[in-house]
């Protein structure tokens, strides 16, 4: 199963031009987005960690209570995304394992994204 099938009549959509913000480092975070269509790139204190396609999510860490932004994602083309606030996440997760483990994976990337931010930062001291 493509994971963008999932999504097909999404109604939470949200669409973004070039060089819009689509969310900064410590906004408070309700909202889990999966790229539709375009490009993201996220940033970590101005320097770019990863750039997200279509089928990407981004803002995982938002389904974490109390979270905030940890990063700044930005459009890179103009990109439709599909929203998913904790609830519409939680029945996504039961009703599709697919997408339960498209959601660890991107976190996990994420997490091994920032590791090796964290990394050059120590290295290039």
């Amino acid at each position: 199963m493509n994971i963008l099938e999932l999504f097909n009549d999404w109604k939470s959509r949200e669409e973004f031009t070039p060089r819009s913000v689509i969310f900064s480092e410590q906004d408070p975070a309700d909202a889990i987005y999966v790229v539709l269509s375009g490009e993201v790139q996220l940033s970590l204190h101005g320097q770019t960690i990863a750039t997200v396609d279509a089928g990407g999510l981004i803002g995982e860490m938002a389904m974490i209570p109390s979270a905030t932004r940890n990063t700044t994602a930005t459009a890179i083309s103009d990109v439709a995304l599909a929203r998913l606030d904790r609830e519409a996440f939680r029945e996504l997760v039961d009703k599709s394992s697919e997408f339960s483990f498209h959601a660890m994976a991107a976190l996990a990337r994420r997490l091994r994204e920032v590791d090796r931010y964290i990394s050059e930062r120590i290295v290039n001291r």
